[in-house]
């Protein structure tokens, strides 16, 4: 693995935790373990034998954090990280295009949880009775798991994972696969059709409030 990118092979240190049980990791976790696989990168210099939390710190924090821009980790706390749906494909991915394997990470359960979040939104429910112009931005935020006050970094990276979600749901309901989600206490059940609604509702969201995802970014400094 010797051709990846640092954030490449920092999103395989955290598939790794991830693995051993670790669902949720801090920054200075992912340190030691993207030492532990990639010592010569991730190495004080002068002193291999012990890690460099500076290197790993920038692929994770500040305004161009690769793996929370690219959505593969998603912040939960203070230096408090989590592999995202999205960062398990793409490190599947990754994986499989360099030894035809499969980092083995239960995240099933999360995916069904992030899409049960936004089939029983309250702008899901809009759009699919045809009221999409009554959708507002609060609403718009609480689909994406967003405030007003977050920085540009975080929504980016929300973005990147809404868009991957929607993805995953087409691909379900193309399939004809309908799913039975646990949400609120009870199951829910969502045919093809509501999954395959997912997508163009995100279309139609990135198009109604582009001038507010526009502002984010305009102080993204």
């Amino acid at each position: 693995m010797t051709d990846l990118s640092k954030a490449e092979k920092l999103l395989i240190a955290a598939g790794d935790l991830a693995s051993s049980g670790q669902d949720e990791f801090s920054a200075e976790d992912l340190t030691v373990r993207a030492h532990k696989l990639f010592a010569h990168d991730f190495a004080m210099k002068g002193h291999p034998e012990y890690p460099d939390s500076n290197v790993v710190f920038t692929q994770v924090m500040g305004k161009k954090a690769p793996l929370i821009i690219r959505g593969w980790l998603e912040k939960t706390g203070t230096k408090q990280y989590r592999l995202t749906p999205k960062g398990l494909d793409d490190l599947n991915q990754l994986v499989e295009q360099d030894r035809g394997s499969q980092i083995n990470v239960r995240v099933d359960r999360k995916l069904e949880d992030r899409l049960g979040h936004l089939l029983t939104s309250p702008a899901y429910q809009l759009f699919s009775l045809g009221q999409k112009d009554d959708i507002t931005f609060h609403q718009f935020c609480r689909f994406a798991e967003l405030s007003a006050r977050d920085k540009w970094q975080k929504v980016q990276g929300k973005l990147s994972s809404l868009e991957h979600l929607a993805e995953e749901a087409k691909r379900l309901g193309e399939a004809g696969e309908g799913v039975s989600i646990w949400v609120q206490g009870h199951n829910e059940k969502f045919s093809p059709n509501d999954l395959r609604m997912l997508q163009p509702l995100l279309t139609f969201l990135m198009g109604r409030f582009k001038a507010e995802i526009d502002e984010w970014k305009r102080h993204a400094g």
